[in-house]
């Protein structure tokens, strides 16, 4: 074959990889993710809050469920993007017994969800595995209530809250074609909750995902 078409299609295919390439690293793209959130609610702090109405307590807590998202996002290059979300962080709760004071238990629950918006830095490492970083805000919500039992009958409390705060994430993501990847992340939601009524708890959530670029 001719050395100077052998050139040409040389020529002609690296610019078409160029372009797919060029392609591969912009765009819009969706994702859904799913994992186990933890919030840092202590036992010692619900016992403090009831030893000070004068009631001595022994508490344990659940502080962790399953959680999800659903994001969308737009990548500009192969190096930013920015992106946002709605994020479940499911339920957790405690449950307090009475050992002084008097006699009965308390059930506390709380439950939060997200939107956020964030950019994301990210950090080729060959052609389909990337490393990111995020950092953004955080729109929570969360609603709690406590129901105490006692010889005097049933007592039900409940309060939402909602307010800004930071959150910072990171994690991987693995390209099995241009258009689907695997996204594993960590991610920590700071100062969700009031702590005058609610209690104040950063909330983490560990999760994969399937994102699609379209």
């Amino acid at each position: 074959m001719n050395t100077r078409i052998i050139a040409a299609a040389l020529v002609v295919t690296g610019g078409l990889l160029a372009g797919q390439a060029v392609a591969a690293g912009q765009g819009g793209y969706v994702g859904f993710a799913i994992g186990q959130t933890k919030a840092s609610i202590a036992a010692d702090d619900i016992n403090s809050s009831l030893a000070a109405l004068g009631f001595g307590s022994t508490t344990t807590v659940d502080e962790s469920d399953i959680g999800f998202k659903f994001y969308g996002g737009y990548q500009f290059n192969k190096n930013f993007a920015v992106e946002a979300g709605y994020t479940d962080f499911g339920k957790f709760a405690s449950h307090s017994v009475i050992t002084s004071g008097g006699s009965g238990t308390g059930d506390g629950e709380w439950r939060a969800y997200s939107i956020d918006f964030s950019a994301l830095g990210m950090l080729p490492v060959g052609n389909q595995f990337s490393l990111f970083g995020r950092a953004g805000l955080s729109f929570w919500n969360l609603d709690f209530s406590f129901t105490a039992i006692g010889p005097g009958g049933i007592g039900i409390a409940s309060e939402s809250t909602s307010g800004v705060s930071p959150l910072l994430g990171a994690g991987a993501i693995f390209r099995f074609t241009p258009q689907l990847a695997l996204r594993a992340e960590f991610e920590r939601h700071f100062s969700v909750g009031d702590n005058n009524t609610s209690g104040e708890s950063d909330i983490d959530l560990i999760s994969l995902a399937l994102q699609f670029r379209f």
